[in-house]
């Protein structure tokens, strides 16, 4: 008889199979708000607002700030910023389509984000779980004690990644090829639910768990949790649309997300549409739960075609339901991000024109069902991904689709779990578990009947009473010394004192967006994760705390983090892997590059990238640091030929003819020499370029004092075109009558040849020590323009770095030569000399 996994039963019941070890079907029903079954509330208005002409943002946030159901009439709310719905019991409702806000101008923000805090469980003792194993959709633990627990107690159960698990599995490695990106204890299933009885030292939870857990592999362990959660919001009856440039149909530099929610329970989006947006109408993040979102949609978006865009309705939370929601010209129209706990549920959902699949896109989401799903284009897939975005590998276990109809369903089985299609209408591709392919099957709606089977629908609750909950959340603030960067009498002085102390250098090419894994490859300024962007401030405040006094900056190697795997082929779609290392050129919307996004105009400037560089700048003046910002990267230009593949200067990557040699002269199919042509400064078009790009940069941050401008970092290029640098800077000085500061970082024999020169040397204000140096009586100083890079050099010489005895003499030195000069130095613990010495 085959296999039925789960189905109607004689008296009309759900009937579950179960395998030797008691593993089954999930009970998907416990997604959505307060777990499933409960109608949403509909508390009557209490506070009123009409249009306005101009911005409404600071109106619309005031009320919010108040709290309470606050509707907005009939009409269009222009919105500059950000709305954020902080207060518990806070309700946005529109009036349908008839009530629209707009995110105005450009900026890279979510519309309206509903955020609470981060849990208070660091401290609270752990548990462990002693059962040898536990299947899918228990609801039952045993531990090792309950001493501190208690009925209605909120707990996080994790389920360890060990590096068995990931051998298992197969993702600890692949023969013959690159492993995915899965390191152990890195891959922890976290699951968060309320203890509903104990007995013993047996828990009973509110919901099933979505994973096995077996002993042998870790087990897991439970910790009691304060969740300081924002709770009983909602988002209703409204159009949110973005404005975007009409003249570039791929625009990104306006809002990526309609609405966001953060460290939410509890809360809901209904009857909303979201028009123009780059990436999702709906996304939910990693702590929250207990989530409804219905009867929304998600259309047109403005973007590339590319990866980590155009992801309609996204959820990395657990316990979310998406109810009778629809996409069109999306990717991922409905998707599933990393580890995410389920069980959570897309019902009755439609795509039209879908441009890629739909389901869980980054690693091992855990009891997801699609149910009645209907796509035109793209497909469904319960897959093992490997090395895409970042190395994701197995995506999906223990995911159901349920009498959906889809171009493609692609359905594998991961070792230890399953993954099942029941009564669905498509092309299929996987060994998965199949029942009743091209069928229709009975029940018509699997999480219905389960819900209606596990409790009968109640009336909505009643209205909770406001509450501020734990505070407004609000971003790290960093300093507050308010301590200008001055150069006096060849000292660099922040409020007066000599500027001493530690900098900070940030990676150029990791980077991930998996929360466990993007901690070990620390803030960043300029690299832009979907949804996860840090806060300037964490970085300010980061530094703070680390006794950093300086960043050191400079633009990332490549766009598209799939070059990181150093091969110089032409991509063959757009599915670049994000974290994406910002260029500071802005895309075109014109033609094809070779990673398969549009190709840039370098005539025209990242206002990302450029307003993360001021914003710092001025949060850096406010907490007494300093921004140190190299213009240029020479990283792309020598080395690897992987490294120019992408660089926006490359003829194929952009549209101003550049003039540089295509296809590349690779030497050996491997390495690229592009110093040379790309430091002639005599080329008319790159001439042109390079004067326009280093006078953005002054334009840009000229009235921040706490910024020193050098050329670029690992620079070990050419006298002439440093001289055109300085006489870009000089140019620039004289028509607009301002100071800024400007460093001096090249080879030593440029070095000594600029500051020989009473023109060049007056436009210098810091030397710095970084591409040369003495090493008691060793002296390390390679010539500039050798078409080899600073580390190639290093190689060759292989004799010591300088310690602080020499950096002191080299200092001494140049400070008798140049007092009126700061001298700059980087190296080992990173130091800065800005005192006479």
């Amino acid at each position: 008889m085959p296999e039925r996994f789960v189905d109607l039963g004689p008296d009309g019941k759900l009937v579950y199979e179960t395998d030797s070890r008691g593993n089954r079907v999930p009970d998907f029903s416990y997604a959505g708000y307060q777990g499933g079954g409960i109608a949403l509330p509909n508390p009557k208005p209490t506070q009123t607002l009409k249009p306005a002409p101009g911005d409404s943002t600071a109106r619309i946030q005031a009320a919010l700030d108040r709290g309470g159901v606050i509707l907005l009439l009939p009409g269009r709310y222009k919105i500059k910023g950000q709305l954020l719905i902080w207060r518990s019991g806070t309700i946005l409702r529109g009036t349908g389509a008839q009530t629209t806000l707009v995110a105005t101008g450009t900026g890279r923000r979510t519309l309206i984000e509903v955020r609470g805090h981060p849990p208070l469980d660091s401290s609270w003792p752990i548990h462990t779980v002693t059962d040898a194993y536990v299947p899918v959709n228990a609801t039952k633990l045993t531990l090792d004690t309950t001493v501190g627990l208690s009925v209605d107690s909120q707990i996080k159960i994790r389920r360890p990644s060990p590096k068995a698990w990931l051998e298992r599995i197969g993702m600890a490695s692949v023969p013959g090829r690159p492993a995915p990106g899965w390191a152990a204890d890195k891959m922890n299933v976290v699951w968060e639910r309320s203890i509903v009885a104990i007995g013993g030292n047996t828990l009973t939870l509110d919901a099933p768990l979505t994973c096995a857990l077996e002993r042998e592999l870790g087990g897991a362990v439970v910790q009691f949790t304060l969740p300081r959660r924002v709770s009983e919001c909602g988002v209703e009856h409204l159009i949110l649309e973005s404005e975007w440039d009409k003249d570039n149909p791929h625009d990104e530099e306006h809002s990526w997300q309609a609405i966001a929610l953060e460290y939410a329970e509890d809360c809901w989006v209904k009857n909303s549409v979201a028009r123009h947006f780059v990436s999702s109408a709906v996304r939910v993040g990693e702590e929250s739960r207990r989530i409804t979102v219905q009867d929304c949609a998600c259309l047109a978006p403005v973007s590339e075609v590319a990866g980590y865009r155009r992801h309609a309705f996204y959820t990395a939370g657990q316990q979310t339901l998406f109810l009778r929601c629809r996409s069109e010209d999306a990717r991922h129209d409905f998707c599933v991000g990393w580890l995410a706990a389920g069980p959570n549920a897309f019902v009755r959902c439609q795509t039209k024109n879908s441009h890629s699949f739909s389901g869980p896109i980054e690693s091992w989401a855990t009891g997801v069902l699609f149910d009645n799903l209907e796509m035109d284009g793209g497909g469904l897939a319960f897959d093992n991904r490997e090395l895409w975005d970042n190395g994701v590998g197995w995506a999906a276990a223990n995911c159901l689709a349920w009498q959906c109809t889809v171009p493609l369903l692609t359905a594998r089985t991961p070792p230890g779990a399953q993954n099942w299609v029941i009564g669905c209408w498509a092309q299929f591709v996987g060994d998965g578990l199949w029942r009743a392919p091209n069928e229709f099957v009975k029940p018509e709606s699997l999480y219905e009947a389960q819900l209606k089977e596990r409790q009968p629908i109640p009336a909505p609750p009643d209205p909770r009473p406001l509450s501020s909950g734990w505070g407004r959340p609000s971003p790290p603030q960093g300093g507050v010394r308010g301590e200008r960067l001055t150069l006096a009498h060849g000292q660099l002085l922040v409020g007066g004192k000599p500027l001493q102390g530690k900098q900070r250098a940030l990676t150029f090419w990791r980077g991930h967006l998996q929360l466990g894994r993007a901690d070990d490859v620390g803030l960043h300024l300029t690299r832009f994760s979907p949804g996860k962007t840090e806060p300037v401030e964490a970085l300010i405040e980061d530094m703070l705390a680390k006794d950093q006094v300086a960043l050191r900056h400079n633009y990332g190697l490549w766009y598209d983090r799939r070059r990181d795997d150093h091969e110089m082929i032409r991509r063959v779609d757009a599915e670049a892997f994000a974290p994406f290392l910002e260029q500071p050129f802005a895309r075109s919307g014109k033609g094809t590059s070779w990673n398969g996004l549009s190709r840039y105009d370098l005539e025209k400037y990242n206002p990302w990238y450029f307003g993360r560089l001021k914003e710092f700048a001025r949060l850096a003046e406010q907490s007494g640091l300093v921004l140190i910002a190299s213009m240029y990267f020479q990283h792309n230009i020598l080395e690897a030929g992987a490294h120019w593949a992408d660089c926006p200067w490359r003829p194929v990557n952009n549209i101003n003819n550049t003039g540089f040699p295509e296809p590349p002269p690779y030497a050996g199919k491997k390495r690229i020499f592009m110093a040379k042509a790309f430091y002639d400064e005599t080329h008319p078009v790159r001439r042109r370029l390079h004067q326009r790009f280093i006078r953005h940069h002054l334009d840009v941050l000229a009235d921040c004092p706490n910024v020193i401008f050098l050329l670029s970092e690992e620079f070990s290029g050419p006298l002439h075109f440093t001289q055109f640098w300085l006489e870009t800077i000089a140019q620039w000085r004289r028509e607009t009558k301002k100071r800024v500061l400007i460093g001096l970082s090249a080879p030593k024999d440029v070095q000594d040849a600029i500051l020989a020169s009473p023109k060049y040397a007056a436009q210098v204000d810091v030397i710095d020590f970084k591409y040369w140096w003495r090493a008691g009586s060793n002296l390390f100083a390679p010539k500039g323009d050798q078409d080899l890079a600073p580390r190639q050099h290093e190689r060759e010489y292989k004799g010591k770095r300088p310690d602080s005895v020499d950096l002191a003499a080299m200092a001494a030195e140049y400070k008798k030569r140049f007092p009126e000069k700061a001298i700059l130095s980087d190296f080992g613990n990173i130091q800065l000399l800005g005192g006479s010495h």
